[in-house]
């Protein structure tokens, strides 16, 4: 502690800038053509800056650090409060992983310099946002992250991908220009612009005002929730995932939509206020939006047959699983909101990334990856098939899984809820999503592993998985068990927080 006492005031804002400044160091980095090199420089910076954050967790407190100050109220500013320290853990653990599958994905996927930088840079960026003390950082910051991962999704250059890229921008702008109108309007109605949990809003300004403050707020969260994939907003989702090389498909899904939820949930708990729109047109509007976006999105992913949009899709319909939970605006709703969060990062993670290694090994060359491609790839690639098959079960909800336990909370804090008809609503449709999600992960799982009697066996020839691939797979799909059966020391680590929230 002695040695880095003189460093604490600065060690915030080093997993943040480190990445960055690393990514941006890369285009000038002499590798001479060899890509271990690179690896060797990529692998390092993403273990130096996992280890930072860890460094932040363990030894800041949730003092306000400043970078700097544009004027009397408005600053660029970082505090490690309990959100940001599960989040910034989770973050770190899951691009620590992809990276390292990285090196031999793109083997067959190149250019990776390029991808590099962006991929380290973006890095920095998600950590910034999960960092941010208050919402013009937070704005800033998830700005620079759609500008940071367009070249991730336009990494083929192809016209389908360029296509994908103008799409995405086109969404992202409009949601951040709702979001961008909702600034101006909380620094004129609030008495700070830090986040503040319970809400800064000036009551006696707000005043006869109420009505404008609701719908600017209503605005704010849809221009956030475009991130999220939230209808109306949503359209990128299964239109980039599916152009992008599989790295990027994953973090993009699992990671970068949380960036989406994590303005919400700063804005709705630590902005506006529960109080505040408890009860209001905005919470049934916004539980109503996210409940349509949770059956589209899981009807849109039963139809689909294309593996990597079925998952988007997917991805589409479990993000608002998170947006429905954190408008219930009950502890247990919102402990079901974070709890999905981690399940999810998780489990959405490890099926993008075992898509990609059938992709990888299987289906090498071919312009369209489609479903019905993988009867007896499990009897190739039972590993990776066999992480596939734990993630889905964690997707759907199985008991013992981190997705199971989500759902529980999430539907006791419906039960509960003073939403009325929208949370027993949503408890039916969230049985109803998860009978749609069992209908279409795990059709892929028995075509896999039991492809019937006219399947020709003599032909199986098991395909060796680089380790590089084999262990992020695994760790991930352990981790989408263990959310479930070690639950209780998240839920132990929420608490405090929750409690804050909702006043004891």
């Amino acid at each position: 502690m002695t040695i880095l006492s003189p460093f604490l005031p600065i060690l915030p804002f080093l997993p943040v800038f480190f990445p960055i400044v690393a990514g941006i160091a890369l285009l000038f980095l002499p590798t001479g053509g060899k890509s271990v090199i690179r690896h060797v420089y990529v692998g390092f910076v993403t273990l130096l800056n996992a280890a930072l954050t860890v460094l932040v967790i363990v030894l800041t407190k949730e003092e306000l650090l400043t970078l700097c100050r544009i004027t009397g109220t408005l600053s660029l500013a970082f505090r490690v409060d309990t959100l940001a320290r599960v989040f910034s853990a989770l973050v770190s653990f899951i691009w620590t992983l992809v990276t390292f599958y990285s090196f031999e994905y793109l083997r067959r996927r190149p250019p990776e310099g390029r991808f590099f930088v962006f991929f380290l840079s973006t890095y920095g960026i998600l950590i910034g946002i999960v960092f941010a003390a208050n919402l013009l950082t937070l704005y800033l910051f998830y700005e620079l992250m759609t500008f940071m991962t367009l070249p991730l999704v336009m990494h083929s250059q192809q016209k389908e991908a360029i296509r994908a890229t103008v799409k995405y921008l086109f969404y992202s702008l409009a949601g951040a220009s709702m979001a961008l109108g909702g600034f101006f309007f909380f620094h004129v109605y609030g008495v700070s612009m830090d986040f503040t949990p319970g809400g800064v809003l000036d009551m006696a300004k707000v005043a006869g005002q109420r009505n404008t403050m609701l719908t600017v707020t209503f605005l704010t969260l849809l221009g956030f929730g475009a991130k999220a994939g939230m209808v109306p907003l949503h359209a990128w989702l299964p239109t980039a995932h599916p152009v992008a090389p599989t790295p990027a498909s994953a973090v993009l899904s699992g990671l970068i939509t949380k960036g989406g939820i994590i303005a919400m949930l700063r804005v709705v708990y630590f902005l506006v206020g529960p109080d505040f729109l408890r009860g209001t047109w905005v919470q049934k509007a916004l539980i109503g939006m996210a409940l349509l976006t949770i059956f589209t999105g899981s009807m849109m992913a039963y139809t689909e047959k294309h593996l990597k949009k079925r998952i988007a899709w997917s991805t589409v319909s479990q993000v608002s699983y998170v947006v429905f939970a954190m408008m219930l605006l009950t502890p247990g709703g919102l402990t079901g909101a974070l709890l999905q969060i981690v399940a999810h990062a998780m489990a959405k993670c490890c099926l993008f990334l075992s898509a990609g290694v059938v992709i990888y090994f299987t289906l090498q060359g071919a312009n369209y990856h489609y479903a019905d491609q993988l009867r007896g790839v499990g009897k190739e690639l039972p590993v990776t098939m066999s992480c596939f098959a734990v993630a889905s079960l964690s997707i759907i909800g199985l008991p013992v899984t981190g997705g199971f336990v989500a759902k529980w909370y999430m539907a006791s804090g419906a039960i509960s809820s003073e939403a009325g008809w929208f949370g027993m609503g949503g408890i039916a449709i969230l049985m109803i999503s998860a009978l749609l999600t069992a209908g279409y992960l795990l059709p892929i799982v028995i075509d896999a592993f039991f492809p019937g009697d006219g399947y020709d066996y003599s032909t199986v020839v098991r395909l060796h998985l680089p380790m590089k691939m084999r262990l992020p797979l695994l760790l991930l799909s352990a981790g989408a068990v263990l959310a479930g059966l070690f639950a209780g020391p998240m839920i132990s680590c929420f608490s405090p927080l929750i409690k804050i929230l909702f006043r004891g």
